[in-house]
């Protein structure tokens, strides 16, 4: 990731922890490698350039700028007038194909700025990393047009092949997943590295088939870790009957987590 050329997206950055630790992996590398005074100036040239979040909440959005302030500021170089970091408020599922119709009047012209900054990143950045912790939620609302036929292909075939009526695709972190695989595998670029914390639903779930034949057919390689931590399908109990303590698990909250996790890596 310390390339120049390598462009990292959280598209789901929240209050920036994946981005943070990505800027640690920076400075780690380019001090091993002997750049010593000059590691700052790169960390604050890469996160105000090619390591960019999204994030469609107002609050962690800001967390998120004060995070990544405070670390350039530890790291003695803070950031300059008129620089920013690229962390852009936006709803990461849409607007990456040119608007349909016309631009709707927005009524704080700093958010038309934002929008057009992240469309930018969107349409013209060739994103080679896409990683993070997408969330999850069965019931996330009505979807944008464009965020709604994000899943589509993931339901094509879903009856006449695999005999399912009722799919459970709603999740929010199977759209993110979709997104990731096409801005990767099936982008103009088609390469890239995805790696996922999420709900786990999809390694073997019923309504799934055509989403794992997806990745399985449009990636090369992957790589996924089962963290577990499902309250359902454990009961919090091991097979003998001990607490059943999960990557999560910590002394103050012996449960841990109460939905089930995998990391996946796809090249």
């Amino acid at each position: 990731m310390a390339d120049e050329k390598v462009f990292v997206l959280d598209p789901a950055c929240g209050t920036g922890s994946y981005l943070i630790e990505v800027a640690r992996v920076l400075q780690e590398t380019w001090t091993d490698q002997g750049f010593g005074a000059l590691v700052a100036a790169r960390v604050r040239q890469a996160l105000c350039t090619r390591i960019v979040g999204f994030e469609i909440l107002p609050a962690p959005y800001v967390v998120t700028h004060l995070q990544l302030g405070v670390m350039l500021r530890s790291l003695g170089l803070g950031l300059g007038h008129g620089e920013r970091c690229a962390v852009y408020l936006t709803n990461a599922l849409t607007g990456w194909e040119p608007p349909m119709h016309p631009k709707t009047a927005v009524l704080f012209p700093e958010l038309e700025r934002e929008a057009e900054r992240a469309s930018r990143v969107k349409r013209e950045k060739p994103i080679l990393v896409i990683l993070g912790n997408p969330p999850y939620n069965r019931f996330a609302g009505v979807a944008e047009d464009e965020e709604a036929d994000l899943i589509e292909p993931y339901k094509a075939g879903l009856y006449t092949k695999w005999g399912v009526r009722k799919q459970l695709l709603d999740d929010l972190y199977i759209r993110f997943f979709r997104l990731a695989e096409k801005r990767i595998a099936e982008g103009k670029e088609g390469r890239g590295i995805v790696s996922f914390i999420s709900n786990y639903s999809w390694l073997d779930g019923l309504s799934h088939p055509v989403m794992r034949e997806h990745l399985a057919t449009n990636f090369d390689e992957i790589w996924i870790d089962n963290c577990n931590g499902d309250k359902y399908r454990t009961g919090k109990r091991t097979r003998d009957g001990k607490p059943d303590e999960s990557m999560f698990t910590t002394d103050e909250h012996r449960v841990g987590i109460q939905v089930g996790t995998a990391v996946a890596t796809f090249v």
